[in-house]
């Protein structure tokens, strides 16, 4: 989905600055994005993580290291979306 960016953020294919008010291309799975067909059509590489965090494994992951992955409640109560941070090992492995 094309949008107006509303704060400026990091491309996902790129790594690039996506500034605020230009357009992007964004979907909750996969981020922000230049609309240009090589990032909009690549896969994510750059997800920053923005807040220093545990992986599942127990490891401390620092801010701007390792990998986000988006995790889906499907319970009884409509469900949502949630964030996980994996640390570079962990996110060697998947």
């Amino acid at each position: 989905m094309i949008l107006t960016a509303k704060r400026a953020g990091t491309c996902r294919a790129c790594g690039g600055l996506v500034r605020k008010g230009e357009e992007a291309d964004f979907s909750a799975e996969q981020g922000l994005s230049h609309p240009e067909p090589q990032c909009a059509r690549a896969p994510p590489r750059f997800r920053p993580n923005s807040r220093a965090t545990r992986c599942a494994c127990g490891t401390w992951v620092r801010a701007q290291e390792g990998r986000l992955r988006l995790v889906e409640d499907g319970g009884a109560s409509g469900g949502g979306k949630d964030w996980a941070v994996d640390c570079p090992a962990c996110a060697a492995r998947a």
